[in-house]
């Protein structure tokens, strides 16, 4: 009788463990494909802010159109942070993903907040004409 308990006690305990295994598994994969979700939206935030830098350059005067390179150039160089990012993401390994998540999550903050300076030196560039 002690050896059935024993038995159904282990069986248990591999059935918990294996449960809270699948549990993490899911949990990693559902965070990763978030974070891939929300660099590809980045990404194409910063696109279109690039096809808008493009756009205002047609027409952009000398002085104008110095600032708008350099807003575009940082705008790229977003750009490649979040596609390094997205790299990141994708070469995660669950042991490390809350590193990766961490640091890819900087990355984003720093992206997001550079898109709100750029919403902001457009209305500066534009509106003082």
């Amino acid at each position: 009788m002690k050896t059935i308990y024993k038995t159904i006690s282990l069986m248990i305990v591999f059935s918990v463990f294996g449960i809270m295994s699948c549990q993490n598994e899911s949990s990693f994969a559902d965070e990763r494909a978030e974070m891939e979700e929300r660099l590809e939206k980045a990404e194409a935030n910063v696109d279109e802010a690039i096809n808008d830098i493009d756009r205002r350059l047609e027409n952009a005067g000398d002085e104008t159109r110095d600032r708008l390179e350099e807003i575009r150039e940082d705008l790229v160089d977003d750009k490649s942070a979040l596609e390094e990012a997205a790299d990141d993401v994708a070469d995660a390994t669950e042991e490390a993903w809350e590193d990766t998540k961490s640091a890819v999550s900087r990355t984003y903050d720093d992206v997001s907040e550079g898109l709100e300076n750029f919403k902001k030196n457009i209305e500066d560039l534009f509106d003082n004409k």
